[in-house]
């Protein structure tokens, strides 16, 4: 998938809903809130995850459509247990923990982490290559070099 050109809108996009968790927070509509700011996560994962403005497919379904789908279902049953108890104490636990911030941990930490971590691991390649990597640390050394010779940067 392509975003080659798209930079710009992506960034002011993710700007314009960081206004819209603002407002959410000041007006206590913390639920819309929390799914304004997967929005912003996403675009920034899809940001930092294309190489020369594409994304591998691989790498967009899983891990990230995968995390933003989990945190989402998290943060759906979390509102929803909340305000099925918001009138008094639930009437049981998902590992000790009442219903709604089970869910958090559950989907929000356990499953993104794990789904980042996995998903990140099995497609490495897709991220940034060992030879990507080299590239990068032989222009970085370049780079260093020229300014050494221009007597910009004494310390390298």
């Amino acid at each position: 998938m392509s975003i080659r050109n798209k930079e710009t809108a992506l960034i002011i996009t993710s700007t314009l809903l960081w206004v819209a968790v603002m407002f959410a927070g000041w007006y206590g509509k913390w639920f819309m809130g929390m799914f304004l700011g997967l929005i912003i996560m996403f675009i920034y994962m899809l940001m930092g995850s294309a190489k020369q403005g594409v994304i591998s497919k691989k790498l967009l379904w899983y891990p990230l459509v995968s995390w933003l789908v989990l945190w989402s279902v998290g943060f759906y049953f979390a509102q929803s247990y909340a305000l099925k108890f918001s009138e008094g104490i639930a009437s049981f636990t998902i590992f000790g923990f009442h219903p709604s911030f089970a869910f958090i941990v559950l989907f929000y930490w356990v499953g993104g982490v794990l789904t980042l971590t996995l998903g990140l691991n099995l497609y490495k390649d897709e991220w940034l290559s060992q030879a990507e990597w080299e590239a990068f640390k032989q222009k970085v050394a370049a780079e260093n070099e020229g300014a050494q010779r221009m007597g910009i940067r004494e310390d390298a």
